[in-house]
């Protein structure tokens, strides 16, 4: 039966395709040879073209991809340098009502139950008229609905775009990958503590042989950052920090990984006005999709809330020199990019390279200005990135929060890094940074 809420859904676009008797019926009364001619769209058809090839995550972007509507679809998440890659069942539900901040979504017993299951990432997606998606984290739609049974809000702000798919890519690749090499990981921890105790170390890749590179990454970065606490108290002077991240997979681990952000919040309570240098040559920017640019560019403000001054260099041979903290002495500790998990040493000999480098950053970086957000706004245009839509997106998302778009299930990742350095964006203009990430 044809009624005028059906007529009123199909006018906005939630349902794109009504069954046969009623595109029967629609074409006969509008004199129509085909529901093509009405402006209806057959999308689950449209996708049946390329069933054995998943939809990629990107492509939900502005509806670049079709997603049958009231199914549930396999997205591909893409592989980076270092992730590789995962998969996530996206839940189409079509959304029956729609206002300025949100849409909402009547979830059926099925998909509650479906949501429910704990062996595989999920996310809720629904449309509106434009056919833009819109997602949300399954775990905490699930939660939500369980405590209300009605109708659930997905937030407009959760807009599938680069700055959404970034936090996804990011958050489910490496989350997937931790969980995956957790009991290896703290075998590995215990079989590696010898080395704690030692002012200078490397660990080889051969000593883990069992676990994933982002696992690896992270037990190097993890005992890298110890390594560095441990040592600050013989530097006298506020530190230069030089650091290794040339792609926003790298840098997300500052957004994601607890002990960055732990380690962030140490540092800057020791020290007032830091400055830690960035090399990101032009050939990685160009070989970026811009959804993991937006994850380097909050890297970079996450550094900026902790009242640390971000420089920049594109000079491509300078990406060769490993992580250090220079103040009137040295500390060496770097765990990507080189050969082993982790290469440290309390007192190197480099420290003249180092000095220089610290002269040459303070006097020529790409994005020197006086203020904060002078400078990312500065990282942004280098990067390709809209500072404009940047900041729209971290005011939306500010108010809206980021555990709804994809929430971690490791122990050892949380959200507020991410969280600290949109709302930064978001109030930059009315807050100091260090009030904001140290309170």
């Amino acid at each position: 039966m044809i009624t005028a809420k059906s007529i009123s859904d199909w006018e906005r676009g939630w349902y794109s395709w009504p069954s046969a008797d009623a595109r029967a019926a629609l074409c006969e009364v509008l004199r129509a040879p085909d529901p093509l001619d009405l402006g209806f769209v057959n999308r689950r058809r449209q996708r049946s073209t390329s069933e054995s090839s998943p939809a990629v995550l990107p492509d939900l972007i502005e509806g670049r991809a079709l997603l049958p509507v009231g199914m549930s679809s396999i997205v591909e998440l893409p592989a980076g340098k270092s992730f590789a890659g995962a998969e996530l069942l996206v839940h189409h539900c079509p959304a029956d009502e729609a206002g300025f901040d949100w849409l909402m979504i009547e979830p059926s017993e099925q998909l509650t139950a479906s949501l429910r299951r704990t062996d595989r990432w999920s996310a809720v997606v629904t449309s509106d008229a434009d056919g833009k998606y819109y997602v949300s984290d399954a775990r905490r739609f699930v939660r939500r609905a369980g405590r209300q049974t009605n109708r659930q809000p997905v937030a407009s702000a959760n807009v599938i775009d680069d700055f959404t798919t970034g936090i996804i890519w990011a958050v489910v690749n490496t989350d997937s990958a931790l969980l995956a090499d957790d009991a290896q990981l703290a075998a590995s921890q215990a079989r590696l503590a010898h080395y704690v105790e030692q002012s200078a170390s490397e660990a080889a890749m051969s000593e883990v042989p069992d676990l994933n590179a982002i696992t690896s990454q992270w037990l190097g970065s993890t005992f890298c950052s110890r390594h560095i606490s441990r040592h600050l108290g013989r530097l006298s002077e506020t530190p230069f920090f030089w650091t290794r991240e040339q792609r926003g997979e790298e840098a997300s681990s500052w957004l994601l990984w607890t002990h960055k952000l732990e380690y962030l919040r140490y540092t800057s309570r020791r020290f007032v006005g830091m400055r830690r240098a960035f090399c990101v040559p032009e050939s990685e920017v160009d070989a970026s999709p811009r959804y993991e640019r937006v994850l380097l560019l909050l890297a970079m403000a996450l550094m900026e809330a902790f009242g640390i001054t971000v420089e920049l260099t594109g000079d491509p041979t300078m990406g060769e020199v490993g992580g250090f903290v220079l103040a009137d002495e040295a500390i060496e500790a770097n765990w990507l990019g080189g050969e082993g998990i982790w290469q440290v040493d309390a007192r190197p000999r480099r420290n003249s390279a180092y000095w220089e480098m610290d002269r040459r950053l303070a006097a020529e970086s790409v994005i020197a200005c006086e203020c904060s957000a002078g400078r990312l706004e500065a990282m942004a245009d280098y990067l390709g990135v809209s500072w404009r839509w940047f900041r729209r997106r971290c005011e939306e998302l500010a108010i809206a929060g980021i555990d709804g778009i994809a929430q971690p299930r490791s122990r050892h990742l949380s959200t507020r890094g991410l969280d600290t350095a949109i709302r930064y964006v978001a109030h930059i203009d009315a807050i100091e940074g260090t009030y904001l990430a140290c309170s």
